[in-house]
């Protein structure tokens, strides 16, 4: 019995695209259980930026868990999280200038999200959200109910107060005038208490939004009492080089929705930053039962003690940006025919092929070159790669040539 076919839900995904069994991972690589080894550039949708089983964090989860150490404790305090806290002030918050508070939200980013849009309401008595063209914010109803780039879909659940404006990569007159109009009208008689952005989209097709375009938008929020918050569940965690995708952009968010890497092996993990003068919530209003996952906040310390104690990583990781919008250029200036487009920072990049088919062929083409990349974007246009931060050069120009050559077929048809 094929136990996936028999046993499992018809909503799976992932494993129609890449229909290998996989048994080990380290570092960038994946072994399926034949011993065939593929190179990842999904990195567990930017989960695993700092690589599979990181062996500085393994180490740091073993010993937990071989000293009985807590695992699960809500909200209580504990050892772990004290550390976890006071990493997160060190490394992130101060030298960010960032006055805000951390507020452990549970497993997923779209927990995050909704704590963050609950806290909004709360705070402006205002239902009313804006948001933007291929956002992507999460699966739970209301996270959905946001996301544009799931409009149409039978699980989408899109509100009456919700509206999106366009993605905007070079700013104009018109789309400021179409900020502040929005802005300042309401949706379905509601007027707007919050707007959320992904500063730099993934699932959108790794499109970075103009800075001053994020600038306006903290301008007229602030004049409006509109909070702002920022969604860097994918992009956040040092994915564009910074720490978080909207660092020089003048957007200051009020909310920074967090998940995905904040882990740095891969657990479960997410929260908010909140600035601290909006924290008004009151004891227990917003819960839940996995908020306090020990395991992930040691891992998460180490990870901001070991990589963000310095600038390296973020150095590197710009350098390796360049690396593959580099080579993307050539590929899209040598089979592109004028028609590709390269987009992203850091190493959150994209190809848009312009076509569903093409972009399909070349993810297929590049699995069978043992490649693992996804597509995104409206209508899956866009190759998009995640690499982790900490691949090597080897690896990292390897998996580039064997793109290459998996857009060199599938553009010969």
């Amino acid at each position: 019995m094929n136990s996936f076919e028999q046993l499992e839900s018809n909503v799976r995904s992932y494993c129609r695209k890449w229909p290998a069994v996989f048994a080990t991972a380290h570092g960038s690589t994946i072994t399926d259980v034949d011993g065939v080894e593929y190179l990842d550039f999904f990195a567990g949708a930017g989960a695993l930026s700092y690589g599979h089983n990181n062996p500085v964090l393994v180490e740091v989860a073993i010993e937990h868990l071989r000293a009985g150490r807590l695992l699960h404790s809500l909200d209580t305090f504990t050892v772990e999280k004290r550390r976890f806290l006071e990493a997160m002030q060190r490394y992130v918050l101060e030298p960010r200038q960032l006055d805000m508070v951390i507020q452990t939200v549970g497993p997923t980013g779209a927990t995050a999200v909704e704590a963050a849009l609950q806290l909004a309401q709360r705070l402006t008595g205002r239902r009313a959200v804006v948001g933007f063209e291929g956002s992507y914010h999460g699966m739970s109803y209301r996270a959905a109910s946001i996301s544009a780039s799931m409009a149409g879909r039978a699980t989408s659940a899109h509100l009456k107060d919700f509206v999106a404006l366009p993605f905007v990569e070079n700013v104009t007159d018109a789309d400021l005038e179409l900020l502040d109009r929005t802005l300042r009208g309401t949706v379905d008689g509601q007027p707007i208490g919050a707007l959320i952005i992904e500063p730099t989209q993934g699932e959108g097709g790794a499109r970075p939004f103009d800075p001053a375009y994020l600038r306006a938008i903290r301008e007229r929020c602030s004049e409006l009492g509109i909070i702002v918050i920022a969604d860097e569940v994918q992009a956040g965690v040092g994915r564009t080089g910074s720490f978080f995708s909207f660092e020089s952009s003048g957007l200051d968010p009020d909310i920074v929705c967090v998940s995905k890497s904040i882990s740095g092996l891969g657990l479960p993990m997410a929260l908010n930053l909140v600035r601290r003068s909006l924290d008004t919530w009151a004891p227990g209003e917003f819960s839940g039962t996995f908020r306090g996952n020990n395991l992930a906040f040691a891992t998460s310390a180490t990870m901001l003690e070991t990589y963000w104690a310095d600038s390296t990583l973020e150095k590197s990781t710009e350098q390796r940006g360049h690396t593959v919008r580099s080579a993307l250029q050539n590929m899209a200036d040598q089979f592109g025919e004028g028609q590709f487009v390269v987009r992203g920072n850091g190493l959150l990049c994209g190809l848009d092929v312009g076509s569903t088919e093409t972009a399909a062929r070349i993810a297929q083409g590049a699995f069978e070159r043992h490649l693992i990349v996804e597509t995104c974007g409206a209508g899956d246009t866009t190759v998009k790669l995640l690499p982790a931060l900490v691949i090597g050069d080897d690896q990292l120009e390897d998996g580039l040539t064997r793109l290459s050559d998996a857009v060199a077929q599938a553009t010969s048809h």
